[in-house]
């Protein structure tokens, strides 16, 4: 999964970029605020034209200067004793020149990437309108890792990995060795693999888990921060750099990568001023489930746990159908899809309240098809999200012509697309197809 990887390297770019440092830095006094902050710039950046062509990087070489090992040295002890949690072996650190750290990340994500996922991200977006015609969700990926990230831990080989021909090892870097060492510790005491697998098959409690420990690395950086940097060096982190072209991509993929780092850290600030350290690591024990759970922690204190929602055997659609992949959207997801597509007031009403969902992505001769079930904790949510969803696929589809706009069916016909929403009570079903029989059939078949 594309974002289980970014949104590991994430940190060490957004010290560096100008947008990042009113996300990042500033949360050492506020955190939610800031957030408001940065979306509020956001919005504000042009659309981007379309995606450069990859540039060749040049072969990995590891850097002749480092660091002194008496400063990183300590840095790891105060991590560790802030943390409340000593190391069980050393972590070892390489050390790697700017190109050679674009490489090995653009490599690491090349292999983790699979096409499968790639497929299925491309046409999933599209079909949705998140992306435009000319962008490839690859080319936005690799665009942001070519940026000049400063480090990452590797929870594969167990290693962290510095960039050194920068002028000096600053505040910048000294954060981000301070971010990576804790993922390093949550490592050895959580087994991150086994707590975030790669290709995970509930997207949606994936990237529940990258906030749970993105947040806590937040968290302790800023700590870290407080207590060991002066104020002239907080205030150096993200200054005289360049807003990071992760500020310019789709909103859908903007907000998922910076989720972690806001929500997230937000998430485990409320935990660590009631329970501190001892709570957040009871948290990694019985990690949430849903970004329901992060954007609302009082449900994850109150154990509310998703719906399972299944959708039926799609083979009785008939031949030629496959299906490319399905999984969870979750609230976060439906969140910012309604968010694009609308605007924040809608995306936030519209997805409230959710209860559980399933997508499949469906093709059959090349022409693709995607139907969503969710189910909703009252009828008043199901009826908020059946009309913004609704909405949202009048603007997506702004010349389809409404053949019924009713409160408990929706449905569009354009040139080359037709649509179905449909309700009943506490669960919605939606379909985006490429012709009004099949878009019928597919409703039918799942059923609201």
């Amino acid at each position: 999964m594309w974002r289980t990887y970014v949104i590991c390297v994430l940190i060490g770019l957004l010290l560096v970029s100008t947008g990042g440092n009113v996300l990042l830095t500033r949360q050492l006094l506020t955190a939610q605020a800031d957030a408001d902050r940065l979306r509020q710039r956001l919005a504000n950046v042009p659309t981007p034209g379309p995606a450069p062509t990859v540039p060749a990087v040049p072969a990995p070489t590891i850097a002749a200067s480092v660091p002194d090992r008496l400063l990183l040295q300590q840095i790891e002890d105060q991590v560790a004793v802030l943390r409340g949690l000593q190391p069980k072996s050393p972590v070892p650190v390489r050390f790697l020149d700017q190109a050679a750290l674009q490489q090995y990340l653009v490599d690491r994500f090349n292999q983790d990437y699979l096409p499968s996922e790639r497929e299925s991200d491309q046409k999933l977006l599209t079909i949705l309108g998140l992306v435009k015609p000319n962008e490839t969700v690859v080319q936005i990926l690799l665009d942001v890792l070519q940026e000049q990230v400063i480090g990452a831990y590797n929870q594969d080989d167990k290693a962290m990995y510095m960039v050194t021909d920068r002028a000096q090892f600053g505040p910048e870097e000294k954060a981000t060795f301070a971010h990576e060492y804790t993922h390093a510790l949550q490592d050895q005491y959580f087994d991150l693999n086994k707590l975030a697998p790669k290709h995970p098959t509930n997207d949606d409690r994936s990237l529940a888990i990258q906030a749970l420990t993105e947040g806590d690395s937040t968290l302790m950086q800023r700590l870290w921060a407080q207590e060991k940097m002066t104020q002239d060096e907080i205030n150096q982190l993200g200054q005289g750099g360049a807003d990071s072209k992760l500020f310019s991509a789709p909103l859908f993929l903007r907000e998922q990568l910076l989720f972690p780092y806001s929500d997230g850290f937000n998430f485990i600030r409320q935990i660590y001023q009631t329970s501190g350290y001892a709570g957040v690591d009871e948290v990694f024990r019985n990690p949430p489930e849903s970004t329901e759970q992060i954007l609302h922690p009082d449900k994850y204190r109150a154990h509310e746990k998703p719906i399972e929602v299944s959708l039926p055997d799609l083979s009785s659609l008939g031949a030629g159908w496959r299906t490319i992949n399905s999984n969870v959207f979750g609230e976060l997801d439906l969140r910012l899809i309604l968010t694009q597509l609308t605007n924040s007031a809608r995306g936030v009403r519209g997805a409230s309240g959710w209860g559980g969902d399933r997508w499949a992505l469906l093709e059959k001769e090349g022409q693709p098809a995607l139907v969503i079930k969710c189910v909703w904790d009252t009828e008043n949510d199901a009826r908020n999200f059946f009309d913004t969803f609704s909405l949202a696929l009048k603007n997506r589809f702004a010349d389809a012509q409404e053949v019924e706009a009713s409160p408990t069916r929706h449905a569009l016909t354009a040139a080359n697309a037709a649509t179905e929403v449909r309700r009943t009570a506490t669960t919605v079903v939606v379909v985006i197809s490429f012709d009004r029989p099949t878009a019928e059939s597919i409703a039918a078949t799942v059923g609201a």
